[in-house]
């Protein structure tokens, strides 16, 4: 897999050019994509067009940062002027952006190349990323399985090297999950890090605009550009944002690790457990402190956390619900239906229930800089496939995908799941959590992880 790290470098030599990577990337998706289906819409035109200016850009000595000339894939959920927003949906088939997101504004502004925009479960309200109107994605370890969602698209994207980086949405582990389930990484910044003003919502108390990356360098570049408050988004943080890449490659001191047991022990499949009790003794190597932690009022937000994404989901479905329902695909339908149950008095209760939540969850990190879990209880499922079996008790996939992402979607916490190995030939991931807005210890740790037991595995067909 190509990273942003090495490219930025080779830019700046011009070893390598931005419209030969770009061209590179664009054959790639040509071969691989009718197999994968990681994209719906293909900027072919565009994206070379952008590499031209980016590689005239570094002739003259100007370029615009690490990202100018990379090639990035976007989630079908992002306003991309011009471009066709579909949110992988029926509904929006036809819908035009009228102009550019935030998140994508910024993009251009550095210099990306902007290749497609990605699959995704529909109107990113499944964590399957099997999609009745675009296909399924599918894994590029094993194309009988899932890639994951609801970012599926992204991560498929770049874990088979169609894709340099991408950006996605995570409400309940959208970007974490598929960065697990595909093997790269996916960061879940903290709720309001990054705006985002022109992305198709799902449910917009949790909603965070995240990235997806084969490596820690990569995710801190990303973020560096897209992170930081807008006057056009009131739910955007004025918190500083620090130099993310500048901690990457320098001596690490270790970390205090809490390992939260009692949350999901006797809740993974053994081949999962396996793979994250050495990720474990890895960390120790690093001379990171590793001790149990409590983790108080998990199941709390689990049921709070229905109560508001169905509440908001449906208000603003609740038009096209009523007119079309016919056009959704049965699972979303579903789901959407769930929302007009919810009182408003539920919902007030459950918002309301979130400040308190969210000092009890900082509070049993009081005493850890980092919390780490598996990101997903079992590897990739197979297309269609229902339920899984943990403990000799059988699961639903959909909580078996999310139990431990969800949590801290529900207090807006950041989180990255970093690959940490594989199960019968499939990627395992370890979902790291840190205090709001302290991203950059997550990437640090990510970083020296890397380098002392990378480069990460990739998928057969990747090289």
């Amino acid at each position: 897999m190509r990273k942003i790290r090495d490219l930025a470098k080779a830019f700046r030599a011009q070893s390598v050019s931005p419209v030969a990577i770009a061209e590179e990337t664009l054959r790639r998706i040509e071969r691989l994509n009718p197999r994968i289906n990681c994209y719906i819409t293909v900027l072919r035109d565009s994206a070379l067009s952008e590499a031209e200016r980016s590689e005239k850009r570094f002739k003259e000595g100007a370029s615009l940062g690490p990202l100018d000339g990379v090639s990035i894939a976007v989630k079908d959920l992002f306003y991309i002027q011009g471009v066709k927003c579909t949110a992988g949906s029926k509904i929006l088939a036809d819908n035009i952006a009228p102009y550019d997101s935030s998140a994508v504004r910024r993009l251009k502004a550095a210099g990306a190349v902007l290749v497609g925009t990605t699959n995704l479960h529909e109107f990113a309200a499944g964590i399957t990323n099997v999609n009745p109107h675009y296909g399924p994605v599918r894994n590029p370890w094993d194309e009988t399985r899932i890639s994951g969602g609801s970012s599926g698209g992204s991560a498929a994207a770049v874990a088979s090297g169609m894709a340099v980086g991408a950006i996605g949405t995570d409400t309940a582990g959208s970007v974490r999950i598929p960065a697990a389930l595909c093997g790269v990484l996916g960061l879940k910044p903290t709720y309001g890090r990054i705006s985002r003003l022109g992305v198709v919502p799902l449910a917009s108390s949790f909603d965070t605009v995240g990235t997806l990356t084969s490596c820690a360098w990569d995710s801190a570049a990303l973020l560096q550009v897209l992170a930081g408050h807008s006057e056009e988004d009131l739910t955007t943080s004025a918190t500083e944002v620090p130099d993310y890449t500048s901690g990457m490659g320098t001596p690490f001191e270790g970390a205090r690790i809490g390992i939260p047991k009692l949350y999901f022990h006797g809740s993974n499949d053994s081949s999962v457990e396996e793979v994250f009790e050495r990720f474990v003794g890895k960390a120790e190597s690093l001379g990171c402190t590793v001790k149990e932690a409590d983790l108080d009022g998990v199941q709390e937000a689990y049921d709070l956390w229905f109560s508001i994404k169905r509440a908001e989901a449906t208000a603003f479905h609740l038009k096209w619900l009523e007119n079309s329902p016919g056009l959704y695909g049965d699972d979303v339908r579903e789901g959407l239906e769930l929302g007009r149950r919810i009182t408003a008095v539920e919902y007030v209760n459950a918002q309301n229930s979130r400040p308190l939540l969210m000092e009890r969850f900082a509070s049993s990190m009081k005493d850890h800089d980092v919390m780490a879990t598996p990101t997903t209880t079992i590897s990739a499922p197979t297309i269609g496939q229902i339920s899984a079996e943990i403990d000799g008790k059988q699961v639903d996939v959909y909580t078996a995908l999310n139990r431990l992402t969800l949590p801290f979607s529900f207090v807006g916490f950041p989180a990255i799941s970093i690959p940490a190995g594989l199960a019968a030939g499939l990627p395992v991931g370890v979902q790291l959590v840190a205090k709001p807005f302290e991203e950059a210890r997550l990437l640090r740790l990510a970083d020296a992880f890397e380098g002392k037991y990378g480069p990460y595995p990739e998928p057969p067909f990747a090289a």
